[in-house]
């Protein structure tokens, strides 16, 4: 007979609680788990959307926008520590936001502002000074009567400011070619070469730490035989050209902007305006100052408009109803008139002869102004002078080679300027 096997219930009924209270134990520390990993990213998320928010600025309203300063009518406006203290050039001083979403800024057009922007009361832009009410026209100046040639050779810069350099430049001078050697003075940036008393140039700190000794280089020049003459840029200045001085054009002829030639990321820069009468004292001191030096001759470069595609935000201020071809010649006028002894000659790109070409930057061909002697620029190109309608005995081209020379001699011109 078999043996009988007993089974005993109650062991293995305390197995299975066992294993049925692993299986929930680690369920338990599974979900646990997975509650506690929802959790963290939930707070991540949340964190990072918070500090997302914090980082984005406010818009302000027209109301809480800072105002301008304001300009009294003695002139003076109500300061602010943060401009007066800066001497950061213009494209790296911070701008203010739009006031409008349909007005047009120097804050949309020249750039976006760097992150921690903070608006400030003023910026570079605004105005230093109260604008002229009304513009007076400059009376006829008759020219001068010196109608003697000149064959000029102009002397490096680097030369001038050294006076040994100067005078072995003086005394290499072929006075078989030349009877006049020509200084440069003030350069298309606006950087001033000698000690001037305009104030200007010491308000915009255009006077360059390198001067030219004025005296002494006329006396070399005149030791030689030879004659002394002195060339500047006019308008073409982009460093004493600032609403901040009334010297500079308007944006959007707000009265109160600068006006650049471009955007301030491409290198826009300022220009100073035929129309302001601080430009027109700025440049009559400077042709004074060098006609009691001794200078027989002023050439005169770059006064002409800027050369911009963004002309039509180019603000003229008051004119007087005055034209802008009438207006460059009589800025010319004006010096001469400063400048009684000293003989007046405007130098222009030679292409702005070829008709309706760079009209936006003379707005008519100096063929048209009444203003004589001029210099065409035209470096070797004598092409140039086959539109050239006025008297040879008037036109002083600026070339760029000896060589030239003869041709022109062909041509019946005897003066020119060599630079």
């Amino acid at each position: 007979m078999g043996r009988k096997i007993k089974h005993y219930s109650s062991g293995y009924q305390i197995r299975r609680k066992k294993q049925r209270r692993m299986i929930s134990s680690i369920l338990f520390v599974l979900l646990l788990a997975v509650l506690v990993f929802v959790g963290y990213a939930g707070a991540k998320a949340l964190s990072e959307m918070r500090t997302g928010r914090s980082e984005i600025p406010s818009t302000l309203s027209s109301e809480q926008l800072p105002e301008d300063s304001s300009v009294s009518e003695s002139g003076t406006t109500s300061s602010n520590p943060v401009l007066e203290s800066s001497d950061l050039p213009l494209e790296e001083l911070p701008s203010e936001p739009e006031t409008s979403s349909e007005a047009e800024t120097l804050y949309t057009q020249y750039g976006v502002a760097e992150k921690g922007f903070t608006p400030v009361k003023e910026n570079p832009f605004t105005r230093y000074v109260t604008v002229a009410a009304a513009y007076t026209p400059l009376r006829e100046t008759p020219k001068t009567a010196d109608n003697e040639e000149l064959r000029a050779v102009t002397m490096p810069l680097s030369t001038a400011l050294s006076n040994e350099s100067a005078a072995t430049f003086i005394e290499s001078v072929d006075t078989g070619l030349y009877n006049a050697v020509v200084i440069p003075l003030k350069d298309s940036e606006g950087t001033v070469y000698y000690s001037t008393a305009a104030s200007t140039a010491r308000e915009s700190g255009a006077i360059s730490t390198s001067r030219v000794d004025l005296e002494r280089i006329v006396a070399l020049i005149r030791e030689k035989g030879l004659k002394p003459v002195a060339s500047i840029y006019s308008l073409q200045d982009h460093t004493s050209a600032h609403t901040r001085y009334g010297t500079s054009y308007y944006w959007m002829n707000d009265g109160s902007t600068t006006w650049l030639d471009a955007k301030v990321i491409n290198g826009g820069k300022p220009w100073m305006n035929p129309y302001c009468k601080n430009t027109i004292t700025y440049l009559d001191t400077i042709a004074s100052e060098l006609d009691s030096t001794g200078f027989v001759d002023l050439i005169v470069y770059g006064n002409q408009y800027p050369d911009s595609t963004l002309q039509q935000k180019m603000g003229l201020g008051e004119t007087g109803g005055v034209s802008k071809p009438d207006q460059l010649e009589a800025v010319l006028n004006s010096m001469q008139e400063s400048a009684p002894t000293m003989r007046i000659i405007p130098a222009y790109q030679g292409e702005c002869y070829t008709s309706g070409v760079n009209t936006q930057v003379y707005t008519d061909t100096p063929n048209i102004f009444s203003y004589t002697p001029s210099a065409p620029i035209i470096g070797s190109d004598l092409s140039i002078l086959d539109r050239v309608s006025a008297d040879v005995s008037t036109v002083m081209p600026v070339i760029d080679s000896s060589d030239t020379i003869h041709a022109l001699s062909e041509r019946g011109i005897t003066s020119y300027i060599m630079r």
